[in-house]
């Protein structure tokens, strides 16, 4: 899970973890991903840290945040190529 006293940075972790829940289904395609509040919770980092992760997510072509609604996962074609 998270290392609050590892080596990688909260965030790196954060982005890896959520990543991979896309990647292998648990927060499945065009579903949303559990808003903030709860990965703020669930995770034990601070919000702000979730916003830059689904930011970066969005940017990587993961998600789609849709102000006001929610963050949903786009299909896996728009997906970036894996490098595993």
């Amino acid at each position: 899970m998270i290392e609050f006293d590892g080596d990688r940075l909260l965030w790196e972790q954060v982005y890896e973890l959520l990543r991979k829940r896309i990647e292998t289904g648990i927060y499945p395609q065009r579903t949303p991903v559990p808003s903030i509040l709860k990965l703020q919770e669930e995770l034990g980092v601070s919000q702000g840290t979730i916003r830059k992760v689904v930011r970066l997510l969005a940017v990587d072509g993961y998600v789609n945040p849709i102000p006001g609604r929610a963050t949903y996962v786009l299909p896996f074609d728009r997906w970036p190529a894996s490098d595993d």
